[in-house]
């Protein structure tokens, strides 16, 4: 049987999704964690909930974990989709064509990564969500103004991977 090698035009989609999708978490997070808490509080001073200390101090256990975890789930989530597109550029076969996609969905990466930084900009200086928007470190590095320099810089390293096949050598598999 023969060893096909994996292109890029299969798995490059599902990058593009998974990024579109990472941007659209980053921006939905701040207002979930916002109205999360604000339940969380009705909770605690809820006579069902809130009468056993045991009861009222575990979900001052969950409120207090929701935050740094739907920040660390940002940022992980982000670095996989960069490394799985390093890894799509490793096992991809030079051919023009596969350059010529990738350098379109660079394209409109930075233009949807720029798009959704401003989105996430404003959503993030909205008067009832700023405080709770200030608490979000690793989004908040992510998805600053230099997020699309970042998307670029990594479709530029994954094009160079693809130009230094072009002399015939092999995948690494």
């Amino acid at each position: 049987m023969k060893n096909k090698k994996a292109q890029a035009g299969t798995f490059l989609p599902f990058i593009l999704i998974g990024i579109i999708i990472i941007l659209i978490f980053a921006i939905i997070v701040i207002p979930i964690s916002h109205v999360g808490d604000e339940i969380f509080d009705e909770l605690k001073e809820s006579d069902n909930f809130g009468r056993s200390n045991v009861s009222s101090q575990r979900i001052s256990q969950v409120q207090n974990l929701m935050t740094p975890v739907f920040d660390q789930l940002v940022f992980v989530i982000l670095i996989a989709i960069i490394l799985g597109s390093l890894v799509i550029a490793m096992f991809t076969e030079y051919h023009p064509v596969v350059i010529g996609i990738f350098v379109l969905a660079i394209i409109f990466l930075v233009i949807i990564a720029g798009l959704f930084s401003n989105v996430y900009e404003q959503v993030s200086e909205t008067d009832d969500l700023q405080e709770k928007a200030s608490e979000f470190t690793f989004t908040n590095a992510i998805m600053g103004k230099q997020f699309p320099i970042m998307i670029g810089f990594i479709g530029i390293i994954s094009i160079i991977i693809l130009l230094s096949k072009k002399g015939g050598a092999a995948s690494p598999v």
